[in-house]
Parts: structure tokens; C-alpha cells; sequence
């Protein structure tokens, strides 16, 4: 009975609610910018808790190319780039987590305006980075 109430917690402790492939596409059509970047300069500041981490990312990068943008993007634009990521011992159910762009890295971005309209926020979660 132990042995199979532990596999039973060990199971569900692995499990992660995934968002269907068509609420990801729709946050991507939806997102506000969908620009390719180059990340020249990203800075990660990590924040220890007792159940996990948080690294706050902020990234600088060059517009390469516009897929679309309602603020009037253009290539060779620097923008900002603001995300968190979350990371805990145990995972929890939820959309991916995105992941910490390297620099250098060029990818394509679907990404929202934040209140502050000076940053970019992701717009579909773990999903808003994409090879190009």
C-alpha cells in the first residue's frame, strides 16, 4: 500500500497542465510584436527561495526582421525585453516557463507592451521564443 500510494504522489508531483497547441497559437497570433531578434545583452537576477528560484530576465535586443508590430517596429531598432521565470523544486501545473535567451541568440519574439509601454513582456508564456 506504501508503495503504491508513494507512486501514486511521485506520479502526480510530475504532472503539468499543458496549454492545447491551439490557445498557443492564438497568444501568438494575438501578441502585439512579432519581431526576430538578436539578444545583445541579457542580465538574470536570481532570487533564492526555500521552494524554488526566481530569475527575473532583462534583455536588450536588435530587431532583425518584423513579422508584424502595432507600435511601428523597424529592423535595426534596439528593444527591451522584461521576463520572470519561476523555478521550484516541485514543478507546478501551468504553461511552460520561458527560457533565458543566451546573447548572441536570435529567435522570433511574440511579445506584448507592459504598462510602462518602455519594456516588452512575453505574450504566450514559454512559447513566446521561437527558432526562426
Amino acid at each position: 500500500m506504501r508503495t503504491l500510494l508513494a507512486g501514486l504522489l511521485i506520479g502526480l508531483s510530475t504532472l503539468h497542465a499543458a496549454i492545447s497547441p491551439d490557445h498557443i497559437r492564438r497568444l501568438q497570433e494575438e501578441a502585439a510584436e512579432a519581431l526576430v531578434i538578436k539578444a545583445d545583452r541579457v542580465e538574470v537576477k536570481t532570487t533564492l527561495g526555500k521552494d524554488g528560484r526566481q530569475l527575473d530576465v532583462q534583455v536588450t535586443a536588435s530587431v532583425q526582421s518584423v513579422l508584424r508590430s502595432k507600435a511601428g517596429h523597424k529592423p535595426g531598432e534596439v528593444v527591451k525585453i522584461a521576463y520572470t521565470i519561476i523555478q521550484t523544486v516541485i514543478p507546478m501545473p501551468g504553461p511552460g516557463q520561458p527560457k533565458v535567451l543566451e546573447k548572441g541568440e536570435t529567435v522570433r519574439a511574440y511579445l506584448n507592451h507592459t504598462a510602462d509601454r518602455q519594456t516588452l513582456g512575453l505574450a504566450a508564456y514559454g512559447h513566446s521564443f521561437q527558432q526562426p
